[in-house]
């Protein structure tokens, strides 16, 4: 009966230690709110999409716009390279620890146009500095 009991308080005392930290939850990305004033279960809120990314080593326009939280589709880096024209000269040259806007809340006619910029641009050469001429009018 002794083990028992001290098997229920362990138990509990778990339970409850779980409950502290968030390990017994299920972890959403987002914010916990509560669904009403004074009740103990909450909600879980979607985190506001980035409104920015901090270039990696190894990354491209195209692999950051494939990132689901970014576009999700690796043909829309147009819309990358449009929003941060005042830092990127080139799209085929972007650096480590730049920091790049993502626009949200675009038009369906603006991605397709990306979409399409995207399938029309020639396959990559590569080169050091800024092309004089890009290959496309992505804009």
């Amino acid at each position: 009966m002794l083990n028992a009991k001290k098997g229920f308080f362990v138990a509990v005392a778990m339970a409850a230690l779980l409950g502290v930290c968030g390990c017994g939850q299920k972890r959403i990305e987002g914010t916990q709110v509560p669904k009403e004033p004074g009740s103990n279960e909450v909600a879980m809120t979607q985190a506001p999409p980035p409104g920015r990314y901090v270039v990696e080593r190894r990354d491209c326009l195209w692999t950051i716009a494939e990132k689901p939280g970014i576009y999700g589709d690796s043909f829309q880096w147009p819309l990358l390279f449009k929003a941060n024209r005042d830092q990127i000269q080139d799209p085929d040259l972007i650096y480590p620890r730049q920091v790049l806007k993502v626009e949200r809340g675009l038009s369906a006619e603006e991605i397709n146009h990306a979409r399409q910029m995207a399938s029309l641009t020639p396959k990559y050469v590569p080169h050091s500095q800024p092309r004089a001429t890009l290959p496309l009018d992505y804009f």
